[in-house]
């Protein structure tokens, strides 16, 4: 009996739909977001990982475009796009998704252009893993390693790192950079009389005056070492600088915790060349200048 001629279709076909199941199994079963567009830009494919990440369901994203799916936008797909086309693909490329519920999911993708029989290009494909856990944890662990975990300030280390990122950009964009160095007058005599608990709760106090007294995401400061705090202020001259520490001091004063603390300080400006130690020293010199000049007049008295 000869086979029939049907039977090389049919087992074609039915190779075809198990590899067809095969492969949906292992879409549906992973949490990445696997998304495809076509030459337009827009969503032709929305993986189920891809709505349990975002809180989008593929009828709601399927025709819209790519870049509504990042917190970057147009720019964000357009910058994806020319390294797609220039490199072929991308490998752990890190961007941002938009969730549906506001947050900010951090992924990793790999992306590649997806290509016909003839080579031309029919969109792309982009499978992303959700490193927002990660990324978390590598901010809250790099916050550690800058922050003074008694004042909430800044710590030395940071300072150091952050100097020279804006004396640079001072220098470069032809732009005043002011510091204040202050020093708490008395305070071994706290330790000594009221205790380290005492103490303590001074520099919180003058952390939280400090904090208060600058500008949010412009000026910084920072707790320099033991009772000596610096502040760095972008674009402000001496006397502005110096007028921020009078603030400051009188906010320290009125406090509870401070009771007979006295703060020296200086200001400086950034030179237009010179070194950085320089800067600092400067700003130590005039800080030193007005603790001695306190200190003769507390003797005559």
């Amino acid at each position: 009996m000869h086979p029939s001629p049907e039977a090389p279709l049919i087992h074609l076909s039915s190779d075809f739909i198990r590899a067809k199941e095969y492969l949906e199994a292992i879409v549906t079963s992973t949490s990445d977001a696997i998304c495809t567009t076509d030459t337009d830009g827009r969503i032709i494919y929305f993986s189920p990982g891809a709505e349990a990440m975002t809180g989008e369901s593929s009828a709601q994203m399927v025709g819209r475009p790519a870049h509504a799916l990042y917190v970057g936008g147009r720019e964000e797909a357009r910058r994806l796009m020319r390294l797609l086309r220039r490199n072929g693909a991308l490998h752990n490329h890190e961007t941002k998704f938009k969730a549906r519920d506001g947050r900010q999911v951090h992924v990793s993708m790999s992306a590649s252009l997806l290509r016909d029989r003839a080579g031309r290009v029919i969109g792309t494909l982009g499978i992303s893993k959700d490193i927002s856990a990660r990324v978390e944890l590598e901010t809250r662990l790099r916050e550690l390693s800058i922050t003074d975990n008694l004042t909430g300030l800044f710590n030395r280390r940071h300072f150091e790192e952050r100097l020279g990122q804006e004396a640079a950009r001072a220098r470069r964009q032809r732009y005043k950079l002011a510091m204040i160095l202050l020093d708490l007058d008395g305070f071994k005599k706290v330790n000594d009389t009221r205790g380290h608990l005492a103490g303590d709760r001074v520099l919180q106090e003058v952390g939280k005056a400090i904090a208060a007294s600058i500008r949010s995401e412009v000026d910084s400061a920072y707790r320099y070492g033991g009772d000596e705090f610096v502040i760095l202020l972008p674009g402000q001259d001496r006397k502005r600088a110096s007028r921020v520490a009078e603030r400051l001091v009188a906010g320290v004063t009125r406090g509870a915790a401070a009771g007979s603390i006295g703060f020296s300080f200086g200001v400086a400006l950034l030179p237009p060349s010179g070194s950085l130690a320089d800067f600092v020293r400067l700003a130590d010199r005039r800080m030193f200048r007005m603790k001695s000049a306190r200190k003769r007049a507390q003797k005559s008295v």
